[in-house]
């Protein structure tokens, strides 16, 4: 049978510590990760737990889930000091984390992902049961997933959904939600916030990782801000104000912060990559791709607005020459690039930021300054290492990169600093074109902001073109001098950023 969430009652909700931190204290190799951090979550509360990159937020978490041991300090759960040495230990606490990347078997169905995943802890459920709570939640939700359906079908939002269904499944009492809901779309994320509220409302506890201060704003009771590995503060929603949050996560590179539309660029006549009639099968043998027509021309930035799942990724992975294209055409500075591969594109002078960077975009075993010599533009007849050491080192210093060193290894940085090292890259790479999905996902605010004022100022200033794909809307907006609409595979809609509805650009994703 299945597990049943166990409440205190409503009486006792928003004063009892479910869990308290004390005095935790994390090193990694040549960084201290978290520094003597306290903090505590009370039940039937919604705990925002906000920081720029490298603050220590997924760290903390991590520590609380079992993935990490801290290296000093105490854990307290329901009164009771304990040690959470792996994810069992956390689930047989109460204790669930969901994370920004689903981690579901594509080839099975919901059901089927959502058994195995308790099988694995040692819940046991009967399918019937599974089935009928997914297509109960989900109606709840107003996100429809069908308990029957192979996994690979689901968007984005589906998905996440079936990891917060299971995260409850295994009995959770404390949901740790690390980025899980920071790339949906508004409209989706509305309907999870009434999930998450309700979750909380029936005695539940959740922690919400982001660095989106308006998700926190949105949702959270308490605001608790990470700093270098240390807690700046703990306010309430309520009386907390945005510009107080952003000064205490960023200190003076709050004044920085500004979602004003950036100047539009004045393209030239120079057509750097034209898309004509473009097919690309998708991972399952069906069109990811139909038909799509598209043209970037020099100094302007183009962006594809769309739900995740409607065949942005395989677009952009077929123009960088990642995926093979089953008919149409691609041209890159008047050249056919049609399946010519990535290192004929790379020599073109394109840079390209991929969706996912340690698959397409950096070796995490090899250090900052070989992740930058590893690129041939850098390194074409033989590697200048004191040249490339000094470029990681500016680097470094301009996008505000946390590591020891130059030779630090790449999968000892935060989510947030491995993206940095990615896109500081890739902009210097950069010199005819920039191809990108989700360029600033897993930056912080400050950071994601500068990263769109640099792309803008290569469009104007180096005549550079620029296609990116983004779910983030304020991004495409912000970003774009003309927006285009994905939707199931086709452009369903073309707009000049500065005319463009937002209203109507959000229907035509979801239509």
């Amino acid at each position: 049978m299945l597990i049943q969430t166990f409440f205190s009652s409503p009486s006792d909700k928003g004063s009892r510590k479910v869990i308290e931190l004390k005095s935790i204290t994390k090193k990694f190799p040549g960084v201290t990760a978290l520094d003597n951090v306290s903090m505590d979550v009370r039940e039937g509360e919604v705990l925002a737990l906000l920081g720029e990159n490298g603050a220590g937020k997924s760290t903390l978490v991590k520590i609380l889930y079992g993935v990490y041991t801290p290296d000093s300090g105490e854990i307290i759960v329901n009164g009771e000091r304990v040690s959470i040495n792996d994810p069992k230990d956390a689930i047989r606490l109460g204790i669930v984390m969901v994370s920004q990347s689903p981690q579901l078997i594509d080839s099975l169905t919901v059901s089927e992902n959502i058994i195995i995943g308790l099988g694995e802890y040692g819940v046991l459920s009967h399918v019937s049961s599974v089935k009928e709570y997914i297509k109960r939640v989900s109606e709840e939700v107003g996100v429809k997933v069908d308990p029957g359906v192979k996994v690979w079908h689901l968007s984005y939002t589906q998905k996440q959904l079936v990891e917060i269904l299971r995260a409850i499944l295994l009995g959770a009492k404390v949901l740790l939600l690390d980025e899980a809901i920071t790339y949906l779309p508004l409209e989706e994320k509305r309907k999870f916030y009434k999930f998450i509220r309700s979750f909380a409302d029936k005695g539940g506890s959740v922690v919400l990782i982001t660095h989106k201060i308006y998700e926190a704003m949105d949702v959270a009771d308490r605001i608790t801000v990470l700093r270098q590995g240390r807690i700046v503060d703990t306010i309430d929603r309520e009386t907390a104000t945005l510009d107080q949050v952003r000064r205490m996560m960023f200190g003076e590179r709050a004044r920085e912060i500004s979602y004003e539309r950036l100047p539009s660029s004045k393209p030239l006549e120079t057509a750097l990559l034209e898309v004509k009639k473009l097919w690309v099968i998708g991972d399952f043998g069906e069109p990811a791709v139909r038909g799509v027509d598209l043209l970037v021309r020099a100094g302007e930035v183009v962006g594809i607005a769309g739900v995740a799942g409607n065949g942005q990724k395989e677009l952009i992975q077929a123009i960088i020459g990642l995926r093979k294209v089953s008919k149409g055409v691609i041209k890159i500075l008047g050249r056919d690039a049609t399946n010519k591969g990535t290192k004929f594109v790379r020599r073109l002078g394109v840079g390209y930021i991929p969706d996912i960077p340690v698959k397409h975009g950096v070796s995490l075993d090899n250090t900052i300054v070989e992740n930058i010599a590893i690129l041939p533009v850098f390194t074409k007849f033989y590697i200048d290492w004191s040249s490339i050491r000094r470029l990681a080192t500016k680097l470094i210093r301009e996008y505000s990169i946390m590591t020891p060193s130059t030779d630090t290894p790449v999968k000892l940085l935060s989510g947030g600093n491995i993206m940095k090292v990615l896109v500081s890259r890739e902009l210097t790479v950069a010199k005819k074109m920039l191809i990108a999905y989700n360029p600033t996902r897993a930056l912080d605010e400050a950071t994601a902001i500068k990263v769109r004022r640099i792309i803008k100022e290569k469009a104007m200033k180096e005549g550079v073109g620029v296609l990116f794909a983004s779910e983030d809307l304020d991004e495409v907006f912000q970003l774009s001098d003309r927006i285009l609409v994905i939707n199931s595979g086709r452009i369903v809609g073309e707009f000049e950023a500065e005319k463009a509805s937002r209203d109507h650009v959000e229907k035509l994703m979801v239509m």
